[in-house]
């Protein structure tokens, strides 16, 4: 910007393009142009005046005047400034005073209001658009936890979790444990001791029935034969049996009938015709094992139909051989095959034979024969070698009393 004295010398002269703030003209000595400081704190207006009396032509000087839209951020410094700045043109005649009433005003309020419109302007359109963004996002939001309450069972959920790593909640689905995975020996709990204390306890009344199944109902006087060293009555061989049975229909293990502790002194005494009509309601030739129980009057022993191994098996605890069983037996399965298939049966690799001594565990007293025939079952009905020992009989008559009282085998 040029001074007065200037002007008076060379015409007319134009500012920078860029107009200097209000506190910048302020702070030049060349020029008494008042900046809006300075205007706001005298009364209402300032003339222009000029200390040099002009004896040249008529000059021109121009002062330019900041407005508030210069004063805007970077975004809209891109327009030409010269096109909104406010020009104020200063006619003088020489050696003429100016009329006071002719100068132009600068109001300093009416600059700052216009300032102040502008940036309310901007605020106003600043929260437009933030309330426009937080409208959006709380729409994705519903619409991601609406799909999320849609979503299908079967697919897969995955939570965040603080370390950053994505955890998939699969269903956990206990699979039945094997007979291969079982303890062969599985410890008993204090609570199933005190329910077999309990059965066993002699003050109670003997006549109670503890066990009902398969026909069967077995009271505390019949379940006493398992403590100590009680001979086995027919109704705890029986029901152990029965117990055999039902845990052969599991895919994993052989298919199992039984027949109970009379059938076999009732087909020796009388022949096939007194046990024909036991197989009624069951075929013997569609399982893989049949269990027959032979009680010798003070004896208990095992016969063993194998179908898979054409074989009949003769066990006997105290080492007894019983060729007479086996032969009774076999007859049986050739009478039974010809009066419920209508066929003979296909006698061509089946084997007789008494297991020796020294092939199967033996019993040490004269008590536990009951026991060791049950035992045998156990293991044959699960495909294990027989491993147990007289050692193990008292814990297996806890064991059975246990098993009995709650028709499951451990």
């Amino acid at each position: 910007m040029s001074s007065p004295a200037g002007s008076a010398t060379g015409g007319t002269s134009e500012g920078p393009s860029s107009p200097p703030s209000p506190r910048g003209m302020s702070s030049q000595s060349s020029s008494n142009l008042p900046s809006p400081v300075g205007a706001s704190s005298k009364s209402g207006t300032q003339i222009w005046s000029q200390d040099t009396d002009l004896s040249s032509s008529p000059t021109t000087a121009l002062f330019s005047a900041p407005s508030p839209s210069a004063l805007q951020d970077n975004t809209s410094q891109g327009t030409e400034s010269s096109a909104h700045d406010s020009v104020i043109i200063v006619k003088e005649q020489k050696g003429k005073k100016r009329d006071s009433s002719s100068m132009p005003l600068f109001q300093a309020e009416l600059w700052i209001k216009e300032l102040t419109s502008m940036y309310d302007s901007r605020a106003r359109e600043r929260r437009r658009q933030i309330e426009e963004q937080e409208a959006l996002a709380s729409q994705l939001l519903r619409q991601r936890l609406s799909e999320e309450g849609k979503r299908s069972p079967d697919v897969e959920v995955h939570v965040r979790v603080p370390l950053e790593k994505e955890v998939p909640l699969t269903p956990v689905i206990e699979e039945p444990k094997s007979e291969e995975d079982k303890p062969e020996f599985p410890d008993l709990t204090e609570e199933m001791e005190a329910e077999v204390f309990r059965a066993l306890t002699k003050g109670g009344n003997p006549h109670e029935v503890l066990s009902e199944g398969f026909g069967l109902s077995l009271t505390r006087k019949d379940l006493q034969t398992l403590s100590n060293l009680n001979w086995l009555n027919d109704e705890v061989i029986n029901f152990y049996m029965n117990l055999l049975v039902e845990r052969s229909k599991q895919p994993t293990l052989p298919s199992a009938n039984t027949f109970n502790t009379f059938f076999y002194p009732k087909l020796r005494s009388s022949g096939y015709s007194a046990v024909r009509r036991w197989t009624k309601k069951m075929d013997i030739f569609a399982k893989d094992i049949l269990l027959v129980p032979v009680h010798l009057g003070m004896h208990w022993c095992l016969s063993v139909v194998d179908f898979r191994k054409k074989s009949v098996t003769y066990f006997d605890s105290m080492g007894g051989s019983n060729d007479e069983a086996c032969r009774i037996l076999f007859d049986y399965l050739q009478q039974e095959s010809r009066d419920k298939k209508g066929k003979e049966l296909d006698t061509s690799g089946w084997s007789q034979r008494s297991k020796k001594p020294g092939e199967i565990p033996q019993q040490m007293n004269g008590s536990d024969c009951g026991m060791f025939t049950c035992k045998y079952a156990d293991y044959i009905t699960k495909d294990k070698p027989i491993t147990f020992t007289q050692n193990h009989m008292p814990y297996f008559r806890r064991r059975m009393v246990w098993e009995i009282l709650n028709h499951k085998l451990l």
